[in-house]
C-alpha cells in the first residue's frame, strides 16, 4: 500500500474523531452577533467580524485532541500526518463559517473597508490554539481542544487589550502599520505548534 493510499485510507476514520460537531457549533455560536445586527438592520457589521474571524482561525483547536489516539495508533499513520488531517477538516469548519459570515455581511449592510485586516488576526489565532492544544496534547492531556480554542480567542484579545498600553509595540484590532504584526504572532505560534506536534518517536 502506497503512503498516499495509506493517507487515504486513514481519512475517514480520523474525520469521524476530528470534532468536526464541536467546531461548527463554536462557528456557529461566534455568527450569531453577526446574524442579529443584520437581521435588525444594522449597519456596522466590523466587531462582529471581528469575532467571526478570530473563531475561524481558533477553532482549529479541536483538531489538536486526538480522542481516539488509542484505537487509530494501530494504523500505519503517524501521529503528525493524523494530526494534519484533523487540521484540514477541522480548517475547512472555520473556513466556511468565515465565507459564510462574508456573505451575510455581503448581502446586509456590505463588508466593511478592513475586511483584508481579519486575516491575519484569525491565523494568529489559530497558531495560538494550535500551539497551546499541541503542547497539551504532548503532555498527556486528552481534552486540549476546548482550552485550546478558549486560548486562541482570549490569546488574541489579550494582545489587542496589551495594544492599548503599549500601542507602538503590540498590534490591534484597528489598521495601521503595527497590525502587520499579528503575522510575526502567527508565524512564532505555528513554529511552537510545528514543534509540539511533531511525532513522539523523533526527537
Amino acid at each position: 500500500m502506497t503512503r498516499l493510499r495509506t493517507v487515504l485510507v486513514a481519512a475517514a476514520p480520523t474525520a469521524r474523531v476530528a470534532h468536526l460537531g464541536p467546531a461548527a457549533i463554536t462557528m456557529a455560536l461566534a455568527m450569531l452577533p453577526l446574524v442579529v445586527t443584520v437581521a435588525r438592520g444594522g449597519t456596522d457589521v466590523s466587531l462582529a467580524l471581528i469575532l467571526t474571524g478570530l473563531a475561524g482561525g481558533a477553532v482549529v483547536g479541536w483538531a489538536t485532541e486526538d480522542a481516539a489516539a488509542d484505537v487509530l495508533a494501530s494504523m500505519p499513520v503517524s501521529p503528525p500526518i493524523r494530526a494534519a488531517l484533523r487540521l484540514s477538516f477541522v480548517g475547512t469548519v472555520g473556513v466556511t463559517g468565515v465565507v459564510t459570515a462574508g456573505l451575510v455581511a455581503a448581502l446586509g449592510p456590505g463588508l466593511p473597508s478592513d475586511r483584508g485586516d481579519r486575516l491575519p488576526e484569525g491565523l494568529a489565532a489559530a497558531a495560538i490554539a494550535t500551539a497551546i492544544g499541541f503542547v497539551l496534547a504532548r503532555r498527556g492531556e486528552r481534552g486540549s481542544g476546548p482550552v485550546s480554542v478558549t486560548a486562541g480567542l482570549l490569546g488574541t484579545a489579550f494582545v489587542a487589550a496589551l495594544a492599548f498600553r503599549w500601542p507602538s509595540l503590540l498590534p490591534s484590532f484597528m489598521g495601521g502599520p503595527i497590525h502587520e504584526r499579528w503575522w510575526i504572532i502567527a508565524v512564532v505560534g505555528s513554529v511552537v505548534a510545528l514543534r509540539a506536534g511533531r511525532d513522539p518517536a523523533r526527537r
